[in-house]
C-alpha cells in the first residue's frame, strides 16, 4: 500500500503546475501493490514479499549506525591539522579572550562559527576541545543517518530491500572518518539532512498529506534548522534555496514566509555581529582561499572527478532516479538531485581543498547516495526473482568492496597522514615548547603548532592575515609583490621553512621560498633546528638573531 507521505509528495509534485491534485493523479502511473504480508523466509523475500518493519529498521538504520561508530573509533586518534585552528579560537573564547586566534587580533580565520562556539562551551565545562569535537562529531554522524533513512523512505517506500543510502554512508570513509577528525563536517551534515527532511514533511502537512503535529503545521521549524546549518557552514543557503525553488508555487504562503524569516533572522544577526566584531562582512578565509579562478576551476574539476572515481560507478545509478523524478514529477527527488549536482558545481568553482578523502564533498555525498539508493530499490520493486537475486548479488559485492576500501583508507590515514603530522607538526611544536622563548611564529601549517605552543602566529597563507589574503593569486600562491613586506611587518621571532632536505637550503613551497629568498630573512634569521622528516624533507626552524 502506498504510504501517505509519498502520496502527498507525488500529488503535488511539479513546481508551477496549475492543475488540481485530482486532475494530476492520473498522470502518476499506478504501481503494483506490494504484498501485505511480510516475508517469513528467504523464499518469500525472493518472491517479492516486503521485509518486516523491525527488520527494515534494524538493517537500514541500526546496523549502519553501529558500523559508523565502530569505523569512527578506529581512526579517532587522528585529528586534521585545520581543526586545531578552531580549537584555539574556542579556548580563547572560553578563557575570556574573545573569539580570536591571536589575543588582541580580531580576524575571522574560521568558517564554522556554531561548531567553534559549541567547543568553547565544552572547554568552559572542563573538556578539551579535541575530545569534545570527537564525541560530538561521532554523535552527529550517527544521528545524521536518521534523516537519511527517512529521506530514503520518502523517495521510495521500503518493501523488499532495506534502506541502502545509510549503508553507503556507513561504508564511506569520508563520512565516518571526518566524524572524528575535529571539524564541523558531521554537524553540518546532520543539520542539512534534518532540515531537508523536515522541510518536505512540513510541505506534506500543509497539503494535508500525512500525520503531523499542530506546532509543525503552524511554524516551519526547518527554517531554524537551516539557520543553524548556516551558522555552521556558509554553504547552507544553497540547500534551503533549492528546496524553495522546487516549491516556487508556494513561495509566498504564510508557512514559507515564516520559514524564510526563521532562517534569515539568526543569519542576519550573526552577519551584523561579524561586521561589528571583525570589521568584515565575510570570513577572511574567503579571500585567502580564492583569487585565481582558473586555478580553482582546474583544481575543483580534478577534485570532483577523482571523488567520482573513488566513490564508485554505482553513483551513476542515481541518474535513473533523476529520470524517474523528471518523468513522474517528484519534487522531492528533483530537490535531492539538484542539491547533489549543484553542490558539486560549487566545489568545482571554489577549487576543492587539500584535505584527504574529499572532505569538501561530504555535504553532497548523502544526497548522491539517496539517488543511488532510490534507483536500486526501484529495480528491486519489480518483485521478480531475477531482479531480487541481482540486487542481492550487487549489494553483497558493493558492501564487500566498499568495506575493503574503508579498511584501506583507515589504515592509510593512521599510517601515512597521522604519521606525517606527528612527525612534522608534532615534533616542531615540541621543540618550540621545550627550547624557544615565546614569540610570533611565521608558519604555513598553523594548526597543531599554534595550538600546542600557544605562541602568536603569523600565518604565511593568509588565513589570519588580511594583508596577505587580499593579495593577488590563488590559495598558497599569494606570494607576489607585498607578500614578504606583510610578513616582516609582523616582526616574527621564528620562521618555519619547509625544505627538501635537512640542510634547509631548498625550500619547497611558495611561501617558504619567498620568505627564504628575501634579503631581510638572510640577514636577520639563522637556523635553530632542522626537524628531519622520515621521507627526507625537513621543517626548518629559524630564529631572529636579535629580538627585542
Amino acid at each position: 500500500m502506498k504510504d501517505d507521505v509519498r502520496s502527498a509528495v507525488e500529488t503535488s509534485d511539479w513546481a508551477g503546475d496549475d492543475v488540481s491534485a485530482e486532475e494530476e493523479e492520473p498522470t502518476e502511473p499506478e504501481e503494483e501493490e506490494a504484498p501485505t504480508a511480510p516475508a517469513r523466509d528467504v523464499r518469500g523475500w525472493l518472491a517479492g514479499a516486503p521485509l518486516p518493519a523491525w527488520m527494515q529498521l534494524a538493517l537500514g538504520l541500526v546496523a549502519p549506525m553501529l558500523l559508523t561508530i565502530a569505523s569512527a573509533i578506529r581512526v579517532s586518534s587522528f585529528t586534521i591539522d585545520d581543526a586545531y585552528i578552531s580549537f584555539r579560537y574556542a579556548e580563547n573564547l572560553a578563557n575570556g579572550h574573545g573569539l580570536v586566534y591571536n589575543v588582541g587580533e580580531r580576524v575571522e580565520g574560521y568558517t564554522n562559527f556554531l561548531w567553534t562556539v559549541l567547543l568553547a562551551a565544552a572547554v568552559k565545562i572542563g573538556s578539551s576541545p579535541e575530545v569534545a569535537s570527537k564525541v560530538l562529531g561521532a554523535a552527529c554522524a550517527a544521528a545524521a543517518l536518521v534523516p537519511t533513512y527517512l529521506l530514503s523512505r520518502r523517495l521510495r517506500p521500503f518493501s523488499n530491500v532495506p534502506c541502502l543510502a545509510t549503508w553507503l554512508l556507513a561504508t564511506s570513509f569520508l563520512f565516518s572518518g571526518y566524524a572524528v577528525f575535529g571539524l564541523e563536517t558531521p554537524l553540518f551534515l546532520l543539520l542539512t539532512l534534518a532540515g531537508t527532511e523536515l522541510f518536505l514533511r512540513e510541505e506534506d502537512a500543509a497539503a494535508g498529506g500525512g500525520p503531523w503535529t499542530l506546532s509543525a503545521r503552524t511554524f516551519p521549524w526547518s527554517g531554524v534548522v537551516f539557520a543553524l546549518a548556516a551558522l555552521t557552514r556558509p554553504e547552507a543557503p544553497l540547500f534551503l534555496g533549492l528546496l524553495v525553488v522546487w516549491h516556487a508555487d508556494e513561495a509566498f504562503t504564510r508557512r514559507n514566509v515564516l520559514r524564510l524569516v526563521a532562517f534569515a533572522l539568526p543569519v542576519a544577526a550573526h552577519l551584523l555581529w561579524r561586521h561589528s566584531y571583525y570589521g568584515a562582512w565575510v570570513p577572511n578565509t574567503l579571500a585567502a582561499k580564492t583569487g585565481n579562478f582558473a586555478q580553482q576551476l582546474k583544481g575543483g574539476s580534478d577534485y570532483v572527478r577523482n571523488y567520482a572515481h573513488h566513490a564508485g560507478a554505482f553513483l551513476w545509478l542515481g541518474l535513473a532516479s533523476v529520470a524517474w523524478s523528471i518523468v513522474h514529477r517528484r519534487r522531492s527527488g528533483l530537490a535531492v538531485a539538484s542539491i547533489a549536482l549543484l553542490f558539486g558545481v560549487y566545489v568545482v568553482v571554489v577549487g576543492g581543498d587539500w584535505m584527504p578523502y574529499f572532505r569538501f564533498l561530504a555535504p553532497a555525498e548523502p544526497f548522491a547516495f539517496l539517488l543511488a539508493d532510490d534507483a536500486i530499490r526501484t529495480i528491486a520493486a519489480r518483485r521478480e526473482r531475477v531482479a531480487s537475486l541481482a540486487i542481492a548479488a550487487f549489494g553483497a559485492i558493493t558492501l564487500a568492496t566498499r568495506t575493503e576500501e574503508l579498511v584501506r583508507a583507515q589504515r592509510n590515514i593512521i599510517v601515512n597522514d597521522k604519521g606525517f603530522w606527528d612527525d612534522a607538526a608534532g615534533r616542531t611544536a615540541e621543540w618550540l615548547v621545550q627550547n624557544a622563548e615565546p614569540g610570533p611564529i611565521a608558519i604555513a601549517d598553523i594548526g597543531y603548532v599554534g595550538y600546542r605552543t600557544g605562541f602568536p602566529v603569523v600565518d604565511m597563507l593568509g588565513l589570519l592575515s588580511p594583508e596577505i589574503s587580499r593579495l593577488p593569486g590563488g590559495y598558497t600562491n599569494k606570494v607576489g609583490t607585498g607578500y614578504t613586506d606583510a610578513l616582516f611587518a609582523k616582526n616574527p621571532r621564528y620562521f618555519v621553512i619547509i625544505a627538501s632536505g635537512v640542510d634547509c637550503k631548498n625550500p619547497t613551497v611558495p611561501s617558504s621560498r619567498a620568505s627564504y629568498n628575501d634579503p631581510r630573512f638572510k640577514r636577520e634569521y639563522k637556523l635553530r633546528q632542522a626537524i628531519a622528516l622520515k621521507k627526507g624533507a625537513a621543517w626548518c626552524i629559524y630564529g631572529k638573531v636579535s629580538y627585542p
